[in-house]
């Protein structure tokens, strides 16, 4: 059986990435070009593409990469409803997970990369998240943050589960494509050794240790 990681890649398209729209396309659109073509990366990381605001867009559904023509346009507005997020993460996982086995992988613990500019606007967005990484559900993911912009330091340590990362003072800009580049650079390692690695030297920004409640 191959190895496959179910990979989420979680983008914030709230109104305050509405200014930073056709940076957020086109690093994305660098994002899939890196991927598609890597052969080896395409093989052993099937990638979703998710952005939210007051709704969650499925941009791209789990795929091979290679098999994706071209990446899809993310239009920004809107607030940034997290719980939402979270509950629509954990039906996709749900779902793929149970595709992947179908298709005779052996699936490791989905990731997901979470990149957001600003602090949740709803108010109980915990419990969406409490039953995303519940350690009972045998398909509970990791979760790396990165966090700019706006975005809460002490809101992110309670949603990263296996690393965090906080922009330096970096543009919004500059940080977004930091952030992609520091995801790509994680999927290459983890392709080689088969196995979750963190590349944790990103450029504009700090790696945090997160709490070890969650790491295995």
């Amino acid at each position: 059986m191959s190895l496959c990681l179910p990979t989420y890649v979680v983008i914030d398209a709230s109104s305050s990435m509405k200014p930073h729209e056709a940076v957020l396309n086109a690093t994305l659109s660098r994002l899939h070009y890196n991927l598609a073509t890597n052969p080896r990366v395409s093989e052993f990381a099937r990638v979703s593409v998710v952005a939210f605001s007051t709704d969650v867009h499925v941009v791209i559904p789990m795929s091979d990469m290679e098999q994706v023509p071209t990446m899809p346009e993310v239009i920004c507005g809107g607030r940034t409803e997290y719980g939402k997020t979270f509950e629509r993460l954990r039906q996709c996982i749900e779902q793929d997970v149970s595709t992947l086995r179908a298709q005779h992988y052996s699936v490791l613990r989905p990731t997901i990369f979470f990149l957001t500019d600003g602090g949740p606007t709803d108010a109980l967005w915990q419990n969406s998240f409490r039953a995303l990484v519940d350690r009972s559900w045998p398909r509970h993911p990791h979760v790396i943050a990165y966090g700019f912009g706006d975005a809460q330091r002490t809101v992110l340590e309670r949603v990263a589960t296996k690393a965090l990362f906080i922009a330096d003072g970096s543009d919004t800009e500059s940080a977004l494509s930091g952030a992609i580049s520091g995801l790509l650079n994680s999927l290459i390692a983890s392709s080689k050794t088969g196995q979750m690695q963190i590349a944790t030297d990103v450029k504009g920004f700090e790696y945090v240790q997160v709490a070890q409640e969650y790491v295995d």
